[in-house]
This record gives C-alpha cells, structure tokens and sequence, in this order.
C-alpha cells in the first residue's frame, strides 16, 4: 500500500528559492560553458592522439619471443592469453584455472520508490504531494536504511557476504606478460562450485545462529545449484533477508587483440606527446585497422553523450536564471504557469544557441575553417528566428499590437 507525504511551501519561500535559483544558473551557465571548452579540447585531443599513434602503429611479428628491436614501440598482435594460476573461492570451495575469478552478491530486500507531485495554489504556495510504494527486488547492497512509512516492514539480512573480485597476476601473452591490460579480458562462465559437507553444514549452522534457532532444529538454510548459492528457506519462495552468491570466471586461453606500447618483456598504454593515452585489448581476431576504427568512434560517442549532458545543464541554468518571473506570477496558478512554459521553451533555444556559439569558438582555435563555418550558422539562425519574429509582429491584428 502506497504512503504519502505533504508538504506546503509558502509564497514567500517560493520566492527565496528562486532568487537562490538565479544565482545556481549562473554558476551551471558557467560551468557548462567551461565544460563545452573542456570537451571540445579533450575530444580534439583524443583524436589526435589516436591518428598519431595509429601511424607509428607496427605489426608485431612474433609475440612468442621478447625483441629488444620491439621495446618502446607501439605494437599491434593477436594471441592468446593465458595463465598458469589457480584462483580460489575458498569459501564456496571454487578452483579454477582461471584469468579472473568474481564473486557476486545479491540480497532480496524491500526497496522505497517515491515520486512527486507539485500544485500551485491561489496565493502563489506550493503543495507537493510525494507517493511512496515499496517492492520487494534483489539488491547488491543490503538497503540498511529507515524507510518514510513508518509501518513499512524493516529489511534484515540473514548473512551479509563480501564480494570478491580476483585476477590471476601473471597473464602470458606468448613470452610477454600483460600486466594491467589482463583486467580488460572478458567472457565470463559459471564457475563449478563444490562446497564439502562439512562447509554446508558451518555455514547452515552459523545462519540458524543469527537466527537464534538452535542446532538440534533440522532446518536447511543453503542451498547450491549450478553456479549459485542460496542461503534462505527456499529458493523458490525468496524472503526479505535471503541472499544469492553468483560465481562466475574468464576462462584461461583467451584470444584476444592488443594495442600497446611496449615496455620490456610487459605492455604499456602509449603517452602521446598531447599526454593523452591510447590502448586497447578486445576479444577476439581484430586488425589494427578495426582496432583505430573502434576508438575514434568510442571517442565521438562520448563527445557526443557529453555535449547532450552540458547542454542540458546550460538549460537548466538559463530556467533556473528566471524562475523567479513565473514564481512571482503564481499568485494566480494558470498565470503562473503559462509564462513559466513561455519562458522554458525560450531558455531552450537560447541554451542551444549558447552551446553552438562557444563550441564554434572552441573549435576556431584548432580547426579555424569548421569553427568560423559554425559561428556563421548559428548567427544565421539567430537573424532567422529575429526576421521571423518581426514578421509574425506585422502580421498581428492592428487590435492585438496595441493591447500588446
């Protein structure tokens, strides 16, 4: 059953915020435009970064023996990665010969979920009404936390376990070792978990303690399917408080494709002489060619999320800028309102406006013919939406402009 919270805001508080509000868009107008600066240039950066790299690129012919002719260059090769080690899950008796071994913990816990909804009253206060349900879901981390409702049933967990993540120290890529790049090798499959008798039955007991059951009650609270362990009643019915480790690993003889430099009998990330790295491990039988492809595109990927998010933030920091003339008109709600909806669609033509003219004058700097090309777009735009504007203004009725 779903419990609520209302909460009143009165005008004058209303206004108090807003006026805090303006100068919270200030400083998110600016820190979007330092943002817009800080992109432009890293994803400039990047992509230089790579192209350079990219053309001192060598194919490595023979990763089974360590070339001195190699060291300090920056390397292409396809091989198979591989491990002599043994990693060990010793509390749920896995061993596996194994790149990388990981534990994963889950727990069936009541988790809150609130959503709100504001009204304007007649006066110019707020009353917002918050909606809080609960659901039953598994988590990775117990939710230890009080909950709004206060009749709403506490989580308890039978057994908090740790999760556990290990990587074989000494991966092999033929006669080189892959040091750090070991932990980008993916692929993981179910680990076979064999816990004996006499761990089952520790573990059973020690939750029958947490419990306050004694030991002459014949109750099974562990339960071992496949790569799995359950710890509760039943598996098929979970309870708040009941647990589930998955055990997964990356299995040995990997294939795999590497762009690096090379340090020695191991393998580095290339320093271009802008400071930014370039490197990359995928799965499989890639050509450097492919390899390159792939990292200018995850380049203009992240360009192109973080441009989305800086505009958003240079948005919300125009709204937030004039919030206050849609507050000061909610003595009457719908007046309130209405220039409020006026006001945030202009803020988003303005927002995108801003955006386009500081990331033409970022890009003038580097690529001069693309960054001035932008700017005259974007004041086209601007003397399009203003001829727009006056033309509207002569079509209006003679009675309309002068009530205007």
């Amino acid at each position: 059953m779903a419990y609520q919270e209302v909460t009143k805001t009165s005008y004058g508080q209303n206004i108090g915020n807003s006026f805090k509000g303006i100068f919270t868009g200030i400083l998110l107008v600016i820190a979007g435009t330092i943002a817009i600066f800080w992109n432009e240039n890293r994803a400039i950066k990047t992509y230089k970064a790579i192209n350079r790299t990219q053309d001192v690129c060598v194919e490595m012919p023979d990763i089974n023996t360590v070339s001195a002719d190699m060291n300090g260059k920056v390397v292409h090769a396809t091989g198979i990665a591989t491990t002599t080690e043994t990693l060990t899950d010793s509390d749920f008796g896995v061993n596996v010969n194994a790149i990388a071994l990981e534990r994963k913990v889950e727990y069936y816990q009541w988790v809150e979920h609130s959503k709100s909804e504001s009204k304007d009253k007649l006066g110019g206060g707020t009353e917002t009404t918050t909606t809080y349900t609960y659901t039953k879901e598994w988590v990775s981390r117990p939710e230890t936390g009080s909950f709004k409702d206060p009749n709403q049933e506490t989580n308890t967990i039978l057994l908090e376990i740790p999760e556990q993540d290990q990587l074989a120290e000494n991966v092999t890529f033929g006669a080189y070792n892959l040091g750090k790049f070991a932990g980008s090798i993916s692929g993981n499959e179910p680990a076979e978990i064999a816990m004996d008798s006499a761990s089952l039955v520790s573990l059973n007991g020690l939750i029958k303690q947490r419990l306050g059951l004694p030991d002459t009650i014949n109750a099974n609270y562990v339960t071992v399917n496949g790569n799995t362990v359950y710890i509760g009643a039943s598996p098929a019915m979970p309870a708040i408080g009941d647990a589930r480790v998955t055990i997964t690993y990356v299995p040995n003889n990997q294939e795999i494709s590497l762009i690096a430099e090379v340090n020695g009998n191991t393998f580095a990330s290339h320093v271009d002489k802008n400071g930014k790295e370039v490197s990359s491990l995928v799965m499989g039988n890639k050509t450097a060619d492919q390899m390159f492809e792939s990292l200018k595109e995850s380049n203009k990927m992240w360009t192109w999320i973080l441009r989305i998010i800086i505009l958003l933030v240079i948005i919300g920091g125009f709204k937030s800028m004039v919030s206050i003339v849609p507050t000061l008109l909610k003595v009457l709600p719908f007046l309130g309102k209405g220039v409020g909806s006026i006001l945030g669609f202009v803020c988003t033509i303005l927002g995108f406006i801003w955006t386009l003219i500081f990331t033409a004058i970022a890009w003038i700097a580097v690529r001069p013919v693309l960054g001035i090309s932008l700017l005259v777009v974007v004041v086209g735009l601007i003397v399009w939406l203003t001829m727009r504007s006056k033309k509207a203004e002569k079509e209006m009725p003679v009675e309309q402009q002068t009530e205007a």
